[in-house]
């Protein structure tokens, strides 16, 4: 067998070679499975969620906390009352805000569902409880207070 150069390898040495590559192949394919699998932020899978019929039932509840991950401007001009705010830009690195309500049962919400399906994603994977509100604030049929 000739090569680049024009040297000659005997079969032996290409067919060592040829198995050298195939588990580098497979080592590299395991890794990436592994890294895809459970590397990153990767998502819980189904979000759990609350429609805003049963979210308005327990409003006035002590072991619910409702948490508003639109932005501060969003917040100020129409939210659910008495709502912490932690937009979603900056929930991961104000995770520990939340520590005190580990024992309640966060209902994220946004304006539409999917910011808030983000953080509730983001929430469960830090071990809280919680549900994301479907609709957000479009389909929120519930009190709201302005704060501007």
């Amino acid at each position: 067998c000739l090569l680049g150069n024009g040297n000659l390898y005997s079969t032996n040495f290409m067919a060592h070679l040829t198995e050298q590559v195939k588990m580098k192949f497979k080592y590299v394919s395991i890794l990436s499975y592994l890294f895809l699998s459970f590397g990153c932020s990767q998502p819980t899978g189904k979000i759990p969620l609350i429609s805003s019929i049963e979210a308005e039932k327990v409003l006035a509840n002590g072991g619910y906390l409702f948490l508003d991950v639109r932005t501060e401007q969003e917040h100020e001009s129409g939210c659910i009352p008495n709502t912490p705010n932690i937009p979603i830009e900056s929930l991961e690195a104000r995770i520990n805000e939340l520590n005190q309500y580990k024992q309640k049962k966060i209902i994220v919400y946004c304006r539409s569902g999917n910011r808030s399906g983000r953080g509730t994603d983001l929430l469960i994977r830090h071990g809280f409880d919680a549900v994301n509100l479907t609709g957000g604030m479009n389909q929120w049929a519930g009190p709201v207070a302005i704060k501007k």
